[in-house]
């Protein structure tokens, strides 16, 4: 995956950056081998969501928690609110630095952060690994928060965890990614992706989740919303 700059990941929609990586993927592992990593992941995920009964969406009161950071200090939400510093504040699911769709997505997340800041809008990550190091290496740890997630306990609490299937598990362990080790609690449980966006009394304004993890909402869509909440 090529680093692209700020100003050209802001310019290039996200769904064109998704699919170019979805074809070298394809054309690096084959179709056979790219479809069992993609089913083993999206199918055990769709199911996931379907048998929640806690997933989170527009008009909830977003769950509290506090979080280790990266660089080991708490981060709450409950705080967060009650400095009433921000409008609003946007919560991303991240899966881990294995993950290039995610590291896409966040670096165009990176390139709005001008546009979020005058929308007086605050950005996290919240992700199950555990290595501060490998998040500095995605280029996002000194940038804004990311909160190591032990276990997937806030993810649960948003309704989103989930484990790919063994097929999915063996080609990412043979590719060297092995999850249950990258990750806080040594297990293979993710979040499906979600970016939630919460207003100042802590309501649940935008959600995206979709249990296809080659689609993620463009940076834009998000300032938008960000911009209506301003006050």
């Amino acid at each position: 995956m090529s680093e692209e700059g700020a100003h050209q990941a802001y310019a290039t929609p996200i769904a064109a950056s998704l699919a170019e990586f979805t074809e070298k993927l394809i054309a690096r592992r084959g179709v056979e081998q790219a479809n069992v990593l993609f089913g083993g992941q999206i199918g055990p995920a769709t199911e996931a969501l379907s048998a929640r009964t806690n997933s989170i969406g527009v008009g909830d009161v977003a769950p509290d928690f506090s979080l280790p950071t990266a660089e080991r200090r708490t981060w709450n939400l409950a705080e967060h609110l009650a400095q009433g510093k921000f409008s609003s504040l946007v919560v991303v699911f991240y899966r881990g630095t294995w993950c290039g769709y995610c590291n896409i997505y966040l670096r165009g997340l990176l390139a709005i952060l001008s546009p979020l800041s005058d929308a007086n809008a605050a950005l996290i990550a919240v992700s199950p690994e555990a290595a501060p190091e490998s998040i500095d290496n995605a280029g996002v740890g000194s940038t804004f928060p990311v909160l190591i997630d032990q276990g997937g306990k806030v993810a649960e609490q948003f309704g989103l965890t989930f484990e790919m299937n063994d097929a999915a598990k063996s080609i990412l362990k043979c590719s060297g990614f092995d999850i249950d080790k990258r990750n806080a609690d040594g297990r293979w449980t993710l979040p499906v992706p979600g970016t939630f966006v919460i207003d100042r009394s802590g309501h649940v304004a935008y959600a995206h989740v979709d249990a296809d993890y080659r689609n993620r909402p463009e940076p834009q869509e998000i300032v938008t919303i960000c911009r209506s909440l301003r006050r």
